[in-house]
């Protein structure tokens, strides 16, 4: 790294001011789509019975479980590819690697749609036996809906390998799920109350996504071929063969990683009924909207890593690693920790019943503890599949998922949803820990940072000692806990700008200024000056 850079001169020969634009744009998606998941969850636990909420919780899992299995891994590999050709002046290639992605991804979709159709019957009998009636039908209504899931996926990917998170944040984060909040809520009004009814108004708002996602990716592709050489007319044995080498393993990661955030789900209902399951479901809501800021971070600097490590430039890959996890610490600790402190009082906002004395506190308690050290982690799956590590990703995540599955089978039984939940902790765990003493080892890559230290202890001070000394002195009243997290809010902001160069919060005062000229030898291609 230069010695005369200036302080706000990141990496991958920009700004942090641009890395910073991008980052807030996707956090404003993530937050709109963590807003409208919410609201979606809270509509259908307080206008749905606690059956009819369960099977669609239960099969809304299944159905995300089977998109990431059709989509073999190519969202990753196309994010992946397109950065390299980019960096590399193969623009010429990009229809082919397009192409390459989404012909297997399609078929597999097909396949798995119809299997879905036909196992139907079969699959509520042996899942869901309680379920009411319409089940049937619902599971149908996500087998027709299951490739179009596939197919936007694989094309949001196209923008992201291309240097722009608008088309995902757009579409993934505001489109779609605004969409599916108003279609349950128009069921709702119109008294439907049918598990068939309320999976088509989740599922159906993919049908307009994929028709956005495959016009922008197209749009976007034409306007990086212009820049480069002629266009493959087809793509070619070396293209099938590159793509597909590097995305089979992340197919098996990419499935196991959904697993592990949904099939703990669909595992509570077949164990325990889908009362539990909507009650579980409910439960882990919040730690699915902080997951989403995580992912918003990470969807931002995915192909940067992938331009860095493709030319072994591992000094400022770590540099990008250690700010990135620096954010990601400042900007989730907080939740968390007020997550597990005022758990339990939450989850009224899911209506009675949805507070089981005491256990959805638990799983409060357990999973956020265990997100405090995961984001400690950084984003350490991205780095590492960018670094090219796919084999070792999958068997890593695959050993995270067995984990969780023995323990959920061994643990729900008797523990319910706190069993449920002390599985995921562990598999979690395990996911991040494996992967960072990987990273560490072969690429000498770490998270941790000064700015990262200074984050954890100014969340720890305003979100932990002091809310829980405020509980201690004047009791439990909700009033209690909004007050000192209001306070807190003040605080932690005020330490925040107090270490904002700590923290490598120095481009906050050029978001509204055009990013600072590109050193005399660039690591990338020009980019356009818009939030991407």
């Amino acid at each position: 790294m230069s010695g005369d850079r200036p302080a706000h001169a990141g990496v991958y020969g920009v700004d942090q001011g641009r890395i910073m634009r991008t980052g807030i744009f996707n956090l404003v998606g993530a937050g709109v789509s963590a807003l409208a998941g919410l609201a979606l969850t809270v509509v259908v636990t307080r206008g749905f019975d606690a059956s009819v909420a369960g099977v669609l919780f239960t099969l809304t899992s299944v159905f995300l479980i089977l998109s990431a299995a059709a989509l073999l891994g190519a969202e990753t590999g196309v994010v992946y590819l397109l950065a390299q050709q980019r960096v590399r002046d193969e623009t010429g290639r990009l229809r082919a690697t397009v192409l390459v992605a989404t012909a297997p991804v399609v078929v597999a979709s097909l396949v798995l749609a119809v299997a879905l159709w036909a196992a139907a019957p079969w699959f509520v009998a042996v899942t869901l036996p309680d379920a009411p009636d319409g089940t049937v039908a619902a599971v149908r209504v996500f087998a027709v809906f299951l490739p179009l899931s596939t197919l936007s996926g694989v094309h949001l990917a196209v923008g992201r390998g291309l240097g722009s998170t608008r088309p995902h944040v757009l579409v993934e984060r505001v489109l779609r799920p605004g969409l599916q909040l108003i279609g349950v809520a128009a069921v709702l009004v119109a008294g439907w109350t049918s598990s068939a009814a309320l999976a088509l108004a989740w599922a159906a708002p993919y049908a307009l996504a994929v028709i956005v996602a495959v016009l922008w990716s197209a749009r976007l592709r034409r306007r990086a071929e212009r820049a480069g050489g002629e266009p493959v007319a087809a793509p070619g044995r070396e293209d099938w063969g590159r793509f597909w080498r590097y995305s089979t393993p992340r197919a098996g990661t990419g499935l196991a990683q959904l697993a592990l955030q949904r099939l703990d789900v669909v595992l509570v209902a077949a164990l325990r009924g889908p009362v539990d399951a909507a009650l579980y479901t409910a439960a882990t809501r919040f730690l699915v909207i902080g997951q989403l800021g995580g992912q918003a971070l990470a969807q931002s600097v995915q192909h940067r890593f992938s331009g860095l490590l493709a030319q072994d430039q591992h000094d400022e890959a770590n540099q990008l690693y250690r700010m990135t996890t620096t954010w990601l610490i400042m900007l989730t600790w907080p939740f968390y920790l007020t997550w597990a402190i005022f758990g339990g009082q939450l989850m009224s906002v899911f209506g009675e019943g949805y507070q089981a004395g005491g256990d959805a506190g638990v799983v409060g308690i357990v999973l956020s503890l265990t997100m405090l050290v995961a984001t400690a982690c950084g984003m350490v799956s991205t780095v590492q599949e960018m670094a090219g590590n796919t084999g070792v990703a999958f068997f890593q995540t695959m050993l995270a998922l067995g984990v969780n599955v023995v323990l959920n089978i061994v643990l729900i039984p008797s523990y319910g949803i706190v069993g449920a939940a002390l599985a995921w902790s562990a598999a979690l765990l395990l996911k991040n820990l494996l992967p960072l003493f990987q990273l560490r080892r072969r690429h000498g890559l770490s998270p941790l940072s000064r700015g990262g230290l200074v984050a954890m202890a100014a969340a720890v001070g305003c979100y932990g000692a002091l809310p829980l000394a405020a509980r201690l002195a004047l009791g439990d009243h909700p009033l209690v806990g909004v007050g000192a997290v209001l306070l807190a809010t003040v605080l932690y902001a005020a330490l925040i700008w107090r270490n904002r160069q700590a923290l490598q919060l120095a481009g906050l005062r050029k978001l509204r200024r055009r990013p600072a000229a590109a050193p005399a030898q660039p690591t990338s291609p020009p980019v356009e000056t818009l939030v991407r």
